[in-house]
């Protein structure tokens, strides 16, 4: 590259002088051609040598790989050559793992040398200068590295057989431990002292042939398995495989001929204890049938006597009765039982071993029982004359009670005037009123006597116990309460007629007017409780006059609510009577607020300026109250 301007110049002076010269031209001109000739050939063998310098260096990279693959494939070879498969299951199942991590290392490098042999393909369809060699070399990588994998193979399949060996030979060591668990059992010379032991023993026996069974399904059964599968595959232990397994198949059919020597022992055993054992079980149970059936009665019999009516007391004597019918079955079950005493003592034998029970505390207990039932009929006999004696406590007090709440109720009608007879609305002036609303709160006070003799007799009730009368539904402690509300309500009706003749007297609202209030207090008072809800309380102002707007539910209403505040300042939600009054009152009378007020009011209905007016002026307007409300219009 350096040389090329010297030989540009070279040739362009060659040119100038075959321009300028005319001697030499053909010599000028045949140098200049055998110059850029020899130029030309140079460039190209300089090319060409650099070439296969690169060639030459991309080959000795591709050997490196190969190497490099070669030298992991001899190191790995001289691990897969060697004799150890292990001695014990875990020497084995370590040399698996570690051959699996070899496995997948060898994986990596089967694919890293099927790289090196395509990058060699590559580099021979390149026309590389050693195409032949890259091609040995491949060729020898390929045939190194099945052949790993080949002792590879033969490797696992070594350790897999040893394991499988190793597996047979200690299950097989398993098996036979077990079976010589299990010789102790049928070796024993237990064969039971009695029914009772014989019989666990064979049901300990059954439970031992089961567990043979159930082994043979498992423990003989896995490793004839194996051994067929190891004999099938021709393993190199074969021969040692079948003679352990023979040695242990040998073992077990000598336990199961000794498990079934040993269970006819025991069953001859049993044959010969229970002729006898018969006898023990059947006194057995039917001493423990009878105790049972003593043991109920006597608790039933010895149950405290105690009821709270006559048809209680009457099912008892009734169920009293039925069992002393039912006693000839338990003395016939008695008779039996002391006849198969008798047959049991025949034999000389020991106590029973089933039952701690004995023909002479059968006897004992018999006895009591009639000793209990007479008892029990003394009990119920005394209870049914209690039960009586209440019976016709709770009919006394029924029939005051039951009078005693009549007239309550019907006293607080005709207070309230429920049934048209108001002591509110009769004829008659308020202070007529008053007077009969006082004398029937006297005459109220006076049937205290009645309420206290309810109340002592509620208190005999009490003592004796009797907490329900199916006679009445009234109580001491309600009648108390409705005789306490009724007096109050006396009390809260003079009251409230005494306000309205304060009114009248003093504020001019006439006793109709009055008498109209109560009426409609009367008619929206639904539930007749005495009391007006909101509602029934805003309907019966509608029904008076008062103009209140109409609402949606849930929305405000202002004006009504002011009248709340007023009636109802506790907000309880209820309006009584004496509210109603009290509020409908100063209703009639909050326009007059003054005694010049009141002079304005009679100048207007008079004519000229008299200081007084007519008899004839007064029946001219119907009611004083009309002018003062013009008035202050």
């Amino acid at each position: 590259a350096s040389h090329e301007p010297a030989i540009q110049a070279v040739q362009d002076a060659g040119q100038k002088l075959m321009d300028v010269a005319n001697i030499g031209v053909p010599e000028i001109d045949q140098r200049l051609k055998a110059l850029n000739q020899a130029w030309v050939e140079l460039k190209q063998l300089s090319a060409n040598r650099g070439e296969k310098l690169d060639q030459s260096l991309t080959y000795q990279q591709f050997l490196a790989k190969v190497e490099e693959e070669e030298a992991w494939i001899s190191e790995k070879q001289q691990l897969l050559v060697v004799d150890d498969l292990g001695d014990s299951m875990a020497a084995v199942q370590g040399l698996l793992k570690k051959h699996d991590a070899f496995e997948t290392d060898l994986a990596v490098h089967r694919e890293n040398c099927a790289d090196v042999c395509r990058a060699g393909e590559k580099l021979i369809s390149e026309e590389n200068h050693h195409a032949d060699a890259i091609a040995a070399r491949c060729k020898g990588l390929q045939s190194k590295i099945d052949s790993l994998a080949s002792l590879a193979a033969k490797r696992k399949q070594g350790l897999v057989d040893n394991s499988a060996y190793l597996q047979f030979m200690w299950k097989a060591d398993v098996v036979e431990s077990w079976i010589a668990d299990k010789e102790a059992h049928v070796r024993s010379e237990e064969f039971g002292r009695d029914l009772s032991t014989v019989q666990t023993l064979l049901t300990k026996q059954d439970t031992f042939d089961a567990g043979l069974s159930a082994f043979e399904q498992e423990g003989i059964a896995n490793i004839r398995n194996l051994k067929d599968q190891l004999i099938q595959s021709n393993h190199i232990q074969s021969e040692h495989i079948r003679r352990r397994f023979e040695d242990v198949l040998s073992r077990w059919k000598n336990l199961l001929d000794a498990s079934d020597a040993r269970k006819s022992r025991l069953l001859h055993m049993q044959e010969q204890f229970r002729q006898i054992e018969e006898l023990y079980l059947t006194f057995a149970k039917k001493a423990s049938a009878f105790n049972s059936w003593f043991e109920n009665a006597e608790e039933d019999l010895t149950d405290p006597v105690r009821c709270n009516s006559i048809e209680e007391i009457r099912a008892l004597r009734e169920a009293h009765a039925q069992f002393q019918a039912s006693l000839s079955s338990a003395e016939a079950d008695f008779a039996s039982l002391g006849a198969l005493d008798k047959q049991i003592k025949s034999f000389n034998v020991g106590p029973n071993p089933y039952t701690w029970f004995t023909m002479e505390a059968l006897e004992d207990t018999w006895k009591n029982l009639q000793k209990i039932i007479k008892e029990r009929d003394v009990d119920l006999a005394k209870e049914l004359t209690r039960q009586e004696e209440n019976d016709k406590l709770r009919k006394e007090f029924a029939k005051i009670a039951n009078a005693f709440h009549s007239w309550l109720t019907e006293t607080r009608f005709r207070l309230l005037g429920w049934d048209g007879s108001s002591m509110m609305e009769g004829s008659g002036t308020l202070e007529q009123q008053l007077e009969a609303t006082k004398r029937k709160a006297a005459e109220v006070r006076a049937r205290r006597s009645d309420l206290k003799k309810i109340e002592d007799l509620g208190a005999v009730l009490e003592e004796h116990l009797i907490l329900d009368n199916r006679y009445t539904e009234h109580s001491t402690v309600g009648l108390a309460q409705a005789w306490d509300q009724l007096d109050q309500l006396g009390m809260r009706m003079q009251h409230n007629l005494e306000q309205q003749i304060q009114a009248r007297n003093q504020s001019g609202v006439s006793e109709d007017a009055l008498k109209e209030f109560s009426m409609m207090f009367k008619h929206f008072d639904k539930d007749k409780s005495g009391r007006l809800n909101q509602q029934e309380f805003k309907s019966c102002l509608r029904a008076l006059g008062y103009d209140l707007p109409m609402v949606e539910e849930g929305q405000p209403d202002p004006e009504f609510e002011a009248i709340l505040d007023v009636v109802d300042p506790n907000r309880d939600g209820h309006v009584s009577l004496q509210e109603y009054m009290a509020f409908m009152i100063s209703k009639e009378t909050e326009n007059v607020q003054s005694s010049e007020e009141i002079e304005n009011a009679f100048r207007a209905i008079t004519s000229g300026e008299r200081p007084y007016v007519t008899k004839e002026e007064l029946y001219a307007v119907s009611h004083f109250k009309v002018y003062i409300y013009t008035l202050r219009i």
